[in-house]
């Protein structure tokens, strides 16, 4: 028992370390958001946001995945049983087959984008849409050419999270997409006047971010992993390992990253406007998602493929156990308070300059939306670890082929009807399949991920969350009338005395509900100022 709970605070401590760097990266992102959208006109975001999405896409699908899934069971057993050389020569075999993979993707990515135009015309028909004009798809191209060479340099930055995560270092992972936020930043302000588009900054920001945030994490897996250049070793029989978990792996993490392009295309097909309505209120909804989410689910990762590797399903189960209720612990306030919140917080955030009233219309009424998935975003992550770390990527891909198939219809279905609005019901709607499902094949696997436990700590996380959310709508309501809500300052006022009073309530009745979640936290940063 004393095992499991050291595993627990293990996990609360990467977990923290990881969600610490990664809410850095998100509110300097949110930083970077709110002077693209006052600086940038509206058709011109359109077009950077969507060509931007591409190498994206497949930065999701094939960095993150093969880190997340396919390399870390395969390095974190080969740490475990064997000796350090042969431990650098596989991570550095694995490096360079994604070298010439990555290489291979940006090549026969830039000869794909001239069909570009033609697939956003054949959308028409659904989603009623007046054409495109010419010149604006002609400089949407032209952008998705020269920000789709970012896939390489970020793919490879990304492969490097793998080896870090075996290693347990979780810092340079979740502060490195600074660089490239500050880049984005630097540029929109600095070099938008000297283009004849200021899209064309914003590359030049992609650029520079890239390949710093590159350089950044290959130095750290050199300090952490004594690894910093591919040996070209293709033959080595990790690979083919990693390559058979790594396929598996490619397309469930396609069908998530196909359905946000094909909502994309579907977005830029609709007015001037709504691809950035979109990508605003999915930055919102990310920021749960990726400080604690995704926090969790690399924190337990690691844990699950080592009691996998000793065929140990009781520290498996309770591992996963402890990541849905860590998780729900911190993405539950977060959810309620952006769906209570969510138009003063976008009116805050961004309504100035070319982000106007319209805008803030469109991107609160799709962060509601968005913002009813978030649990389910959340637990999806959590979910698919578990057959990850047994090496089981098939069950997820099947799982995750039927919710894309079931978002496009969806899409088909309801963007005709509901506009944007459809898009946002659809991804909610389909990601709350997928986890349902995961579910379910979970509980076959390692019997019923319930017990007393968890039903009783996610009843008292639901009521103190409930709370903390009435309290700061009510914080916000009174605030907004003594101060007439017009101004900066009152709009920070309130939204901020919102926050912070649920944060002391939610804080409060965790601790006097003896909510555990908060005790692992509370014990880790005893514990560090004790060492100091």
């Amino acid at each position: 028992m004393s095992d499991g709970k050291e595993t627990n605070r293990r996990v609360s401590r990467f977990a923290a370390v990881f969600a610490g760097g990664t809410m850095l990266s998100r509110a300097l992102g949110l930083v970077r958001d709110m002077v693209i959208g006052g600086l940038v006109p509206d058709a011109s975001r359109d077009a950077f946001l969507f060509a931007f999405r591409f190498p994206n896409m497949l930065r999701d699908m094939l960095g993150e995945g093969a880190a997340n899934a396919a390399f870390v069971p395969v390095f974190a057993e080969a740490r475990e049983k064997d000796s350090e050389a042969k431990y650098r020569e596989l991570v550095s075999a694995c490096l360079s087959a994604m070298i010439l993979l990555f290489g291979a993707l940006t090549v026969i990515g830039l000869l794909l984008i001239p069909w570009v135009p033609a697939i956003i015309e054949a959308l028409r028909p659904l989603t009623r849409a007046e054409p495109k004009d010419a010149e604006q798809l002609r400089l949407t191209v032209r952008l998705i050419y020269w920000t789709f060479p970012y896939l390489f340099f970020i793919g490879l930055a990304v492969f490097a999270m793998g080896p870090l995560f075996v290693a347990r270092h979780y810092g340079t992972p979740s502060w490195s997409p600074v660089l490239l936020n500050l880049a984005l930043i630097a540029t929109c302000l600095g070099l938008r006047d000297w283009f004849p588009d200021p899209a064309w900054a914003l590359v030049t920001g992609v650029w520079l971010g890239g390949v710093a945030q590159w350089a950044a994490m290959w130095l750290a897996m050199k300090r952490h992993t004594g690894v910093l250049l591919p040996n070209f070793q293709l033959g080595h029989p990790g690979i083919r390992r990693a390559a058979w978990l790594l396929g598996p792996v490619i397309l469930g993490q396609a069908a998530g990253e196909v359905n946000k392009l094909v909502d994309g295309f579907f977005a830029y097909s609709l007015s001037d406007g709504v691809v950035s309505a979109l990508f605003y209120a999915n930055r919102l909804v990310q920021l749960p998602l990726s400080v604690f989410g995704v926090a969790v689910a690399v924190a337990i990762l690691p844990d699950i493929s080592r009691a996998a590797a000793r065929r140990d399903d009781l520290a498996i189960r309770e591992t996963l156990l402890h990541g849905y209720r860590q998780s729900f612990f911190l993405a539950a306030p977060a959810m309620l308070g952006l769906l209570a919140l969510g138009r003063p917080i976008v009116r805050l955030l961004f309504e100035r300059g070319h982000f106007g009233e319209e805008m803030t219309n469109m991107t609160s009424i799709s962060l509601f939306y968005y913002g009813l998935g978030i649990l389910s975003f959340v637990w999806v992550k959590i979910s698919v670890q578990g057959f990850y770390a047994e090496q089981n990527t098939r069950t997820p891909v099947i799982i995750a082929s039927a919710s894309m198939v079931l978002n496009i219809l969806l899409n088909c279905a309801l963007v005709g009807l509901l506009g944007y609005r459809g898009l946002a019901i659809a991804t909610t709607l389909s990601f709350t399949v997928n986890f349902l499902l995961l579910y379910v094949f979970l509980c076959n696997r390692h019997g019923l991920l319930w017990d007393a436990a968890t039903a009783s700590a996610l009843g008292r996380t639901t009521l103190a969350a409930l709370i903390a959310t009435a309290a700061a709508y009510g914080l916000w309501t009174r605030i907004a009338l003594l101060t007439t809500g017009a101004s900066l300052w009152a709009q920070c006022l309130a939204v901020g005395t919102a926050i912070m009073g649920a944060c002391l309530v939610y804080l409060g009745l965790c601790k006097s509900l003896k909510i555990k979640e908060l005790n692992y936290f509370m014990e880790m940063f005893d514990r560090r100022h004790a060492s100091r």
